[in-house]
């Protein structure tokens, strides 16, 4: 009996040896050295100059040692995650059809609001939602998305909620986006979601009055001023709405002056688009880059696109049709984009060939669900809370924002005024020069020049 107890110690312990031997192998060599490709140098000459000084593998081993501890110490809390997921997923019964459940890879912060969770699992993804109640239940948190990662389908991500999405968020400029392409409209549970306007030229902000679509529209005005574009605003409400731009951008509230900017810009389009081709380049980044120009970015604003395509002037509505198809078409590569504000949309207003060139939404709480179909293709945005600034974008995803709030008491220290200050006193400087010149001219004509030869005496 004691020789048999001896020997399932003794089995225990080569057990753990072995065990840890394998471990410190595999967590102290070979995984540290797949992320830190300088370890193989440095384990690769312990080893070879060990056969000439013997010490050198004790180092090599104590390294190991080291590093593998390190791990075991760090990856704890991932280890009883992974035991507690197991457990739970045993328990609820949630198999795949080969009898395996899902592996617990890591979790992580996406953001202020929310956390991610993936799972290496060959269940599909709508056999994770009808599991989602119950899941929400055990994990005691809101899944706001169950979805595959893009680049392999084996591995699910779980996006959990862990604070509610604020019903109110002041801009700062701390928000600003360096990157000329990008404007940011607001917070997400997946961080600061953003318009790049350099994959979606162009875009659609629907929201019945009061859900916060104008705030969205001065916001976005705001980051292109202070990235130096070139902006117009077209507001048939005369500009009411934006008064506190008035000293900054070109406003227009007549369709005969919508109609000659668009066709002005439908020009310069197609100018841009000769010069590009000249310079066999395709963008107005490889443009600049290539001949230093800075060549300006320019947006058209408009508050109320309805409003400008329903005049009654049958000759102005087709020619403002036929622009706006001609801009969101082709104006996409040469830095001129479109943002456009609608109030409801409807399909008699906005054609196909116009909605299908403007890919990016940005839609606001409707009662019923048609707008909300008609922007998003989905009912989603019918679902939204009555909170103002609350929004669903499309661009690559659905997601829900709460958009920045803009304070017009930012535009106090903004930096394109004071460049527009400058370029007003050198206007006033020329404006004197040419009153100089023309009180010179004008006395010079004043001058007696008569020789009196054909006055009779």
């Amino acid at each position: 009996m004691i020789k048999n107890q001896d020997e399932g110690i003794a089995f225990k312990i080569m057990y753990f040896i072995s065990f840890a031997f394998f471990y410190t192998l595999r967590n102290g060599i070979y995984e540290p050295c797949k992320r830190h490709k300088f370890l193989i140098v440095l384990y690769l000459g312990l080893f070879i100059f060990g056969f000439v000084f013997p010490v050198l593998f004790v180092l090599l081993l104590g390294v190991a040692c080291s590093i593998s501890l390190y791990c075991y110490i760090m990856t704890y809390k991932e280890r009883q995650k992974e035991k507690y997921f197991n457990n739970l997923f045993a328990e609820i019964k949630f198999f795949s059809e080969s009898g395996e459940v899902p592996r617990y890879k890591f979790s992580e912060k996406i953001s202020p609001l929310a956390s991610k969770i993936v799972f290496n699992s060959c269940i599909p993804v709508s056999h994770w939602q009808k599991k989602k109640d119950i899941l929400q239940s055990y994990l005691n948190a809101k899944i706001i998305k169950i979805e595959n990662s893009e680049n392999n389908y084996r591995l699910i991500h779980l996006i959990l909620q862990d604070e509610a999405m604020p019903s109110h968020i002041n801009w700062q400029d701390s928000y600003f986006n360096e990157n000329d392409n990008i404007f940011n409209i607001g917070l997400s549970y997946a961080g600061i979601t953003s318009l790049d306007l350099k994959n979606y030229p162009h875009a659609f902000i629907a929201g019945e009055t009061g859900s916060g679509k104008s705030n969205i529209l001065k916001c976005l005005i705001y980051q292109a001023l202070v990235k130096n574009y070139d902006i117009v605003l077209i507001d048939f409400k005369r500009g009411v709405s934006f008064a506190e731009f008035n000293e900054h951008i070109e406003i227009a509230y007549e369709y005969e002056t919508a109609l000659k900017i668009f066709q002005e810009m439908t020009q310069e389009t197609k100018q841009r688009l000769d010069l590009f081709r000249a310079m066999s380049v395709d963008s107005i980044n490889d443009y600049n880059n290539i001949t230093g120009e800075g060549l300006p970015r320019k947006i058209i604003f408009i508050d109320e696109v309805a409003e400008l395509l329903k005049t009654r002037d049958k000759e102005i509505s087709k020619l403002l049709y036929e622009s706006l198809e001609t801009l969101t078409r082709i104006s996409r590569a040469v830095g001129i984009s479109l943002i456009m504000g609608i109030q409801r949309p409807d399909s008699t207003i906005i054609n196909g060939q116009i909605k299908s060139n403007v890919p990016f939404r940005i839609c606001g709480r409707f009662v019923d669900i048609e707008p909300s179909r008609i922007m998003l293709g989905d009912t989603i945005a019918s679902t939204l809370p009555n909170i103002k600034g609350r929004f669903i974008i499309k661009g690559d995803t659905l997601e829900e924002v709460q958009s920045f709030y803009f304070d017009k008491r930012i535009l106090y220290n903004l930096p394109v005024k004071a460049k527009k200050e400058a370029l007003a006193e050198v206007l006033i400087e020329e404006a004197v020069d040419d009153t100089l010149r023309e009180e010179t001219a004008l006395k010079s004509e004043n001058k007696l020049d008569f020789d009196f030869s054909d006055i009779e005496l």
